[in-house]
């Protein structure tokens, strides 16, 4: 299941979608498309991955599971994370990483990371 966090300019958690058709849409705005399974040209990730897509106002923050792609225009800025970053150098040090945005959004829907 795709997640999509609003961020603004310095960093902080605005909003959360996990609606596809709004994800798909406020992602269009950006250039960016996404989708599950196999699409010609695309890599499919093999494990969860966090992107970061600096906006006009803020940042997106698109989690995606295994199984799941990403297409971000060529030259398009973009951060990925997908469990290994220390720090995503060129954002503000308040944008979570991936560990800690998986455990908002786990907070935000009710459930207890311990508990996965």
């Amino acid at each position: 299941m795709p997640v999509l966090a609003v961020f603004d300019a310095q960093g902080n958690w605005r909003d959360t979608h996990v609606c596809d058709g709004w994800i798909t849409e406020r992602l269009a705005g950006q250039g960016v498309s996404w989708g599950r399974g196999r699409k010609k040209g695309q890599r499919v990730l093999e494990s969860a991955g966090l992107f970061y897509l600096p906006t006009d106002d803020g940042y997106l923050g698109l989690l995606l599971e295994a199984g799941e792609w990403a297409s971000v225009p060529a030259g398009k800025p973009h951060f990925f994370d997908a469990g290994e970053a220390e720090s995503l150098e060129g954002l503000p040090a308040s944008l979570p990483l991936f560990e800690a945005f998986v455990e908002e959004v786990l907070s935000l829907t009710g459930n207890d990371a311990d508990e996965e």
